[in-house]
């Protein structure tokens, strides 16, 4: 990576910011799709959903971070001015949220769709 050091270069930092963002919220989510269902039904009294519920919480929760320090402590050190660090540690805050955002959404939103999945299982056992 090169030294930023433009209003332009910082602007088209952000929207790759951006777009590596839903990037990667899809990738987690894609991740904890399938160790939902690696994670096997319990059987009698089963309690599989919840597993798959930390599980799914622990994903989100390490996507965001990871992405939020990789640009903290990565990307915003090639930033050559205080001001456009400023301007990108803004929006790196906000990337991070949509990476939250997007993750939490599509993921209920799946999860609602396929109730009788051991996708939709995180929400709770269905009604049967």
């Amino acid at each position: 990576m090169r030294k930023i050091e433009t209003l332009k270069e910082v602007q088209a930092l952000i929207g790759e910011t951006y777009m590596y963002a839903v990037v990667i919220a899809l990738i987690a989510l894609a991740l904890a799709f399938i160790i939902a269902y690696l994670i096997n039904w319990g059987g009698k009294n089963d309690t599989s959903h919840i597993k798959r519920r930390i599980w799914y919480i622990i994903l989100g929760v390490l996507a965001a971070i990871a992405f939020f320090l990789y640009n903290s402590l990565y990307v915003s050190s090639y930033i050559a001015k205080a001001p456009l660090q400023a301007k990108f540690t803004t929006a790196n805050i906000l990337a991070t949220l949509a990476v939250l955002g997007i993750y939490a959404v599509i993921g209920i939103l799946t999860m609602l769709i396929m109730r009788s999945s051991k996708w939709g299982s995180i929400l709770g056992k269905s009604k049967k």
